[in-house]
């Protein structure tokens, strides 16, 4: 009988993960559900299923979303959450794109920038960084992060996957 994932230690969640990368297997369910877990217990309270729907529900109305606004969707503090948004948010773009989906964080920008979608040169860099981690060539940044801006609007307009458990 095999354990289930919320057995497994933070190490053996790890370890799950990066032999399905190594193996390409990350459409996997295994992978994902490893994927969900770690990203549960080392958010601080942040919800990957309630920040999934939040991305998902802003992009159908074609509208990009704050980090403050992920994490009020969790019931939790930004300022406690803060450090933990980015392993949250790569969880998430490992999550979308083992799925075969456009990298879903790519809307979620500075509170300042929710209306024109822009991100910070260091958030960018982290994008990108996260992005070519998965095996993306990306050549022109600020096109990358567009185009999977607009990937993102157009997946959720024609997309009616309901959460991350389908």
């Amino acid at each position: 009988m095999s354990r289930s994932f919320e057995e497994y230690s933070d190490q053996e969640l790890q370890n799950v993960i990066d032999n399905h990368r190594k193996q390409g297997k990350t459409g996997e369910d295994a992978y994902l559900a490893a994927l969900d877990e770690l990203s549960r217990r080392k958010g601080k309270g942040l919800d990957f299923q309630k920040s999934f729907s939040l991305i998902r529900n802003a992009a159908a109305d074609g509208r990009f979303l704050s980090y403050k606004e992920l994490a009020d969707e969790s019931g939790v503090e930004w300022s406690k959450v803060r450090y933990a948004m980015n392993p949250h948010l790569f969880a998430l773009l490992n999550y979308s794109h083992g799925k075969g989906w456009p990298l879903l964080s790519a809307i979620v920008v500075n509170k300042k920038h929710v209306d024109s979608g822009q991100m910070e040169p260091s958030t960018i860099k982290g994008f990108v960084e996260a992005a070519r981690e998965l095996g993306y060539t990306v050549t022109d940044e600020e096109a990358f992060v567009k185009e999977q801006q607009n990937r993102v609007f157009e997946w959720a307009k024609g997309n009616g996957t309901p959460s991350p458990q389908d």
